[in-house]
């Protein structure tokens, strides 16, 4: 049910993207959706250029022959679509289960309009979690002992049997934030100690997000534009 809820969305997204835009392409399983939906209308002529979030993002968008450009000072990027992990009712959101959270947050907080895609499993009470955490390797020691003298669980992110290590260098651990009570003041804190480059808990949150609801897409808006605003 929620691949389709992901195939969904990702074609919704779609009707957002205009002509002259600045694109920001997330990155993970249902941004990947929407960018190979997104790569037959470039081919058709919708004249946009892409700002990638990850390596992977750069690889998938350059085989659609979607045009990508890189961050540059003073850029405001029109929009950016993009994939999440958890959001609550107050749109504070959990990123980074594709791994690129850190280039994800840059990108987002250069952007102008910040779109979420979503199936209806990703809306939660609380934020539990896991909260990425990258790091650099050589202050895991550190952060790990941090978490343990807090009485918080953490996993060392893996794949293939070896530690997970970002476009950046770093490794994540995924942090067990289910018995946090305030999970913001929490990421502020552990993005404070040595070695941790950023948190999953993104600040900037999303200015609306689409997800489904009874078969149909549903787009809501951020509690502050529920009375108007919103993307053109």
């Amino acid at each position: 049910m929620y691949e389709q809820e992901k195939q969904l969305v990702a074609e919704a997204a779609l009707t957002y993207v205009k002509d002259g835009m600045i694109v920001g392409l997330g990155t993970g399983s249902t941004t990947e959706r929407f960018i190979e939906a997104l790569g037959p209308l470039v081919h058709a002529g919708l004249q946009i250029q892409g700002v990638a979030t990850s390596l992977a993002t750069v690889r998938f968008a350059e085989q659609l022959h979607i045009p990508l450009i890189d961050l540059e000072e003073g850029m405001e990027i029109d929009l950016t679509i993009d994939g999440i992990d958890q959001i609550d009712g107050r749109f504070q959101t959990i990123k980074g289960g594709g791994g690129a959270l850190f280039r994800e947050k840059i990108v987002a907080l250069m952007s102008r309009e910040l779109l979420y895609l979503t199936d209806s499993s990703k809306f939660v009470h609380h934020l539990s979690g896991p909260l990425p955490v990258e790091l650099d390797p050589f202050a895991l020691p550190y952060v790990r002992q941090r978490l343990r003298d807090k009485h918080v669980s953490a996993t060392l992110r893996v794949k293939d049997d070896r530690p997970f290590v970002t476009d950046g260098g770093h490794v994540i651990l995924d942090v067990d934030v289910s018995a946090i009570s305030d999970v913001r003041v929490f990421a502020k804190e552990v993005k404070s100690w040595s070695g941790v480059l950023d948190t999953g808990y993104f600040e900037r949150q999303p200015d609306h997000v689409l997800t489904v609801e009874e078969g149909k897409v549903k787009r809501i808006a951020h509690p502050r534009l529920r009375d108007g605003g919103g993307l053109v």
